[in-house]
C-alpha cells in the first residue's frame, strides 16, 4: 500500500484554544520522531487562528496503528476528550 495522509481539524471550546495549541504541539513535535513518519504539520487560518489543521504522512497502515498506540497520542486524546471537536479523515494517493 502507498503513502496514507492523515487531516485532523482541531476545534477547540471556547477558551481552551491556548491548552489545545500547546497540546498539538507536544504531539507534533513527538510524532515527527515515530518510525514511518514522512511529514506532520500544523496549520491555522489566518482569520480563525483558534481553528487548528493537523497534516500527517505516514508510510503504511501500520505505522498509524503504531502512532495510535503512543503515549503522546494518548495523552493527547485525554487532553482533548470534551475540550474540542476533532473530525479525522484518511487519505490514500490514487
Amino acid at each position: 500500500m502507498s503513502e496514507i495522509v492523515i487531516i485532523a481539524q482541531v476545534v477547540p471550546e471556547s477558551g481552551q484554544s491556548d491548552l489545545l495549541r500547546n497540546a498539538i504541539e507536544e504531539l507534533a513535535s513527538a510524532s515527527r520522531e515515530e518510525a514511518g513518519n514522512k511529514g506532520y504539520d500544523v496549520f491555522v487560518s489566518p482569520d480563525q487562528t483558534t481553528e487548528f489543521l493537523i497534516h500527517e504522512i505516514w508510510v503504511d497502515a501500520e505505522a498509524i496503528t503504531n502512532h495510535g498506540r503512543m503515549p503522546h497520542m494518548a495523552r493527547f486524546k485525554e487532553i482533548v476528550k470534551g475540550k474540542a471537536r476533532v473530525s479525522v479523515q484518511k487519505l490514500a494517493k490514487i
